[in-house]
């Protein structure tokens, strides 16, 4: 009766002794000298030649035609050296031998989709403040590079980024771009958004210190604050039946996203303009008389 063995076999132990019963040792050992050629020998010879067979100590492998054979024939003491420094003891090969055979040519490689044309309306908008005529066009080929980037990567799926508007690469949600991220972690850019939701008139102001990204990200901090703002707001209007305080407070914060969105001042705010508040707050200020 045998004895059983207490613990764990290691799995290479286990493996070996399948493969043994099995006979298939030799087939394994085989087919590792035809997976390691390509390794063995590099991509280009190996995108020229197909292992196909071990035989004793031999690996026969088949090239494209005879000149191929034959210079291949005249390194294959090479080959034959890096292959068997990648193979155990008991698998090293002895002889490398060429034939012709059928080799599949190498796929073609895939074209770059072409550019699209620039957009040149978007790219004389870019340029317009240049005043010196020869700067002026070379300002305007370059925007027309810039432009032409632009829609190449929109039509590749890229997405504006909500802050600078500028085409991103797709992501599972609505996200800044990675400039746009930093800019908004930055805290000047945090605390100029909390002015802003005091005073958004002051945004011209902030262009000058901040520069267009920082007075942008801080624009676009105090919108998002906002209009979180203007929908708790709404819910309270429209739980309390209308009570003055909440929509006289309401109408304030309205007042203040609408400055900031169109880029007004409070001054040159129209009824009309509430069309461009969030849903929830345009329907509680249009649903009273002072429509």
């Amino acid at each position: 009766m045998t004895r059983r063995r207490s613990g764990p076999l290691d799995m290479s132990v286990l493996m070996g002794a399948t493969l043994a019963q099995g006979k298939l040792g030799t087939g394994v050992q085989r087919a590792r000298a035809l997976l390691l050629w390509p390794q063995a020998v590099g991509p280009e010879i190996s995108r020229l030649t197909r292992p196909r067979s071990v035989q004793g100590g031999t690996l026969f492998v088949e090239v494209r035609d005879s000149a191929a054979a034959h210079h291949l024939t005249m390194q294959r003491h090479h080959f034959l050296e890096r292959l068997n420094s990648l193979l155990d003891e008991r698998q090293r090969l002895t002889e490398l031998r060429f034939s012709v055979g059928h080799i599949r040519p190498p796929p073609d490689a895939p074209r770059a989709a072409p550019l699209p044309a620039p957009d040149r309306a978007r790219a004389r908008k870019l340029v317009k403040e240049v005043a010196d005529p020869e700067l002026k066009q070379v300002a305007l080929r370059a925007a027309e590079a810039v432009t032409r980037a632009r829609r190449w990567r929109e039509e590749q799926g890229w997405r504006p980024c909500p802050v600078c508007g500028e085409p991103s690469p797709p992501k599972p949600a609505q996200e800044p771009c990675r400039d746009c991220a930093l800019t908004l972690d930055d805290p000047l850019v945090r605390r100029a958004a909390r002015l802003l939701l005091r005073d958004p008139e002051g945004l011209a102001g902030l262009r000058e210190r901040l520069g267009d990204s920082g007075a942008t990200g801080a624009r676009y901090l105090a919108l998002r604050q906002l209009e979180e703002q203007l929908d708790l707001l709404a819910l309270e209007c429209a739980r309390s039946g209308g009570e003055e305080g909440y929509v006289m407070f309401l109408k304030a914060q309205a007042e203040t996203y609408l400055c900031l969105h169109l880029g007004k001042s409070r001054s040159e705010l129209r009824r009309t303009d509430r069309r461009a508040l969030p849903e929830k707050a345009r329907q509680v200020l249009g649903a009273g008389r002072d429509t």
